[in-house]
Formats: structure tokens, C-alpha cells, sequence
């Protein structure tokens, strides 16, 4: 059976974490129910940043069609701006072996960017290259579109792909190391990034299917409740619900475990390939308020 997922009115707090001042309401294009934030207990970001990814804002883009009206509870109040720190585990429960930061940007209220920054430590370095994901796109009526995806693997070119998404064409273009292709673009299609955040606009178990690119191919994914589960980490213990895709012919199989009380952004993240590798992904930092200018300069 599908549980009701709600929002409490009083949530638990997270120790030691200050709550940010409210942030502006967003408008999107049409008008639709209102979810009310909860209190945001995260700490704001006056710690050390990791160096911030140049990442250029693309041309305006007129006329970009809207997705239809699918009747979804969209979070108009949803955070405009997202950065969180990740220990990285090749084995569960294993030694940390990495570092990853992703930064969720809402810019002027209708443009995003994202980038997850994958970095190994020690030994592991020395045959691991930097792995960077970014994704750019809209704030529609049904959450985030993405119009760009780039999956860049240290200075493996065979490693590295690119989606472009031209919603007016109704067309994806791919390319690989295997060359260019063009897939049917789908409604609400995600990229492998952006589909991880558009859980805080439309909350997980009112849409568990959803059309994914990888930058290679195009695929239907189907998430499965595996239920709700506390992660215990630098955080605290944090209230999640537990989402899995495992792919129909192979042995890979992806899980998120996203935050309750924290308008379901990613705070765990698994992803088991065939013979048996794993990397994982938990969450030490959690932090919703934009830096300044000042502050980031003090952190370089």
C-alpha cells in the first residue's frame, strides 16, 4: 500500500543548526496549490566552500513550451538554493574515500543550475579522476526542465556525454564517445542530476515514473517504495523516504533516501553496478542559504 506522505506542522529539530530567514516565494506559470515550507533548521554557509564550479548561464530562451497540466501538488516554496557535502563510500558502511558537493542555484526565479563534484582521496586518487555532473534549465508550472546535461569524467573523452533538450522540436540529442543520436523528447524527461531535485517540487510517491537521460541513452525509470527509514549521519538522524530503481536486464540498481523534513532533497544516495561495485553517497552538510560574495571570497 502507498503511505501518505505529509508534512508535519513542528519538526524535529537538527542540533546544532540555525534556521535561515525565510525565502522568497517563487511564481511559476501557473497558479497551484501552496505547500508551506516547514522551519529550515540547516546551518548557513559561512563554513569552507569547496572552489565553486564556473558554470555560464545560457541566452535567454523564448517561447520554450510548457509541459501540460499533469494535476500535481507542486512546492511553490521550495528552496531556491541547495549545497550539501557527501562522504563517499565504495563499500557500504565502508571507509570514506571521497568527497562530493552538489549546489542546487535557482536563478531569478525561473533559471536553474546544478553541479555534483565527485572527488577521491588518498590512494584512490591516484587512478580516480574528478567526476563532474552539471544540468541547466527552467522553473516550469511542473518543476524543473533541464535544457542541458553534461556528464565530464576527469580527461576520459570516451567517458564523457552531453544532452541537449529542445523542447519547442520535441527532440533529445545525445552525444558520446559512440557518436550523435536524437531521441523523441518525452514530457518530463529528467537528466540524471535534475530528476534528484525535482522531488522538492513534486514530492516522491506521487510520481514514481519518470523518463531519465544518462546523456547516452533514453530510459523509463520505475521507483519502487522500499519505505521510510532515519539515516544517521553528521546530520543527525534524519526521518527519509526510501525510493529504488533496479533495471529490468542488469544488475545496477539506484536508491535515494530523501529527507522528509527537508522537503525531500537527497541526504543518501547508492548506486550498485554489476559484480558487485558501489559507490555511495551520504550527506555530512546541508546548507539553504545563498553565499555572499564576501563569503565565498573569504573561502577560496
Amino acid at each position: 500500500p502507498r503511505p501518505e506522505v505529509t508534512k508535519t506542522e513542528q519538526e524535529k529539530p537538527v542540533e546544532n543548526l540555525k534556521t535561515p530567514e525565510p525565502q522568497k516565494k517563487v511564481e511559476l506559470a501557473e497558479e497551484s496549490p501552496v505547500i508551506e515550507p516547514s522551519p529550515l533548521p540547516i546551518e548557513p554557509a559561512v563554513q569552507e566552500l569547496l572552489p565553486e564550479l564556473p558554470v555560464e548561464v545560457p541566452p535567454p530562451v523564448d517561447d520554450v513550451s510548457q509541459p501540460a497540466d499533469k494535476g500535481l501538488v507542486i512546492n511553490e516554496n521550495a528552496y531556491q538554493y541547495v549545497e550539501t557535502y557527501f562522504d563517499v563510500h565504495t563499500k557500504i558502511d565502508g571507509p570514506v574515500e571521497g568527497k562530493a558537493k552538489s549546489v542546487f542555484n535557482l536563478i531569478d526565479g525561473g533559471r536553474y543550475q546544478l553541479n555534483f563534484l565527485v572527488q577521491a582521496e588518498g590512494l584512490t586518487a591516484l587512478f580516480l579522476p574528478d567526476l563532474l555532473q552539471t544540468s541547466e534549465g527552467l522553473l516550469t508550472k511542473t518543476g524543473l526542465q533541464p535544457l542541458n546535461y553534461l556528464y565530464q569524467f576527469g580527461n576520459k573523452a570516451d567517458k564523457n556525454r552531453n544532452a541537449m533538450f529542445d523542447w519547442q522540436g520535441k527532440t533529445l540529442e545525445l552525444t558520446s564517445s559512440k557518436g550523435f543520436k536524437t531521441e523523441p523528447l518525452l514530457e518530463g524527461t529528467q537528466d540524471m542530476l535534475s530528476f534528484m531535485y525535482q522531488f522538492m517540487y513534486v514530492a516522491p510517491l506521487e510520481e514514481m515514473q519518470l523518463n531519465i537521460t544518462n546523456g547516452k541513452k533514453l530510459r523509463e525509470y520505475h521507483y519502487v517504495f522500499e519505505g521510510e527509514e532515519n539515516v544517521n549521519s553528521q546530520l543527525g538522524e534524519v526521518r527519509t523516504i526510501h525510493i529504488a530503481h533496479t533495471g529490468i536486464d542488469s544488475e545496477e540498481k539506484t536508491e535515494l533516501w530523501l529527507a522528509i523534513d527537508y522537503q525531500y532533497i537527497p541526504v543518501k544516495i547508492r548506486k550498485s553496478e554489476k559484480e558487485g561495485k558501489v559507490y555511495e553517497f551520504v550527506a555530512t552538510r546541508v546548507v539553504t542559504t545563498r553565499p555572499t560574495i564576501d563569503q565565498l571570497q573569504e573561502n577560496k
